[in-house]
């Protein structure tokens, strides 16, 4: 049995439909696997990294909320140079006035 020019393009056309679907359908999941995976790695991450801070200097762990380290008597604040508010040691940026903190 053959067929026609018409059938044949008819035929062509069902079958790459069926690619583009299946082709997305495999795109999909490589891609829900690949989001899973650095999803696990990031929470493993978070995980390790959990628990009380450390002093910048002496690496020792403290209590929040210190401003002085109590093994080292290292500063654990931040100031803002425009307006002296204090902000935990790793801050980068002055949350009231967006002034850079030393």
């Amino acid at each position: 049995m053959f067929l026609n020019h018409k059938e044949l393009f008819f035929s062509m056309g069902m079958l790459d439909n069926l690619i583009g679907r299946v082709k997305s359908d495999l795109s999909y999941r490589a891609g829900s696997e690949i989001s899973d995976a650095v999803t696990k790695g990031a929470s493993k991450i978070l995980k390790k990294n959990k628990g009380k801070p450390k002093c910048p200097k002496c690496k020792k762990e403290i209590p929040e909320g210190l401003k002085f380290c109590p093994e080292c008597g290292a500063k654990l604040t931040a100031t803002c140079v425009n307006c002296n508010m204090e902000f935990p040691i790793k801050t980068k940026f002055c949350t009231s006035c967006g002034g850079k903190l030393e």
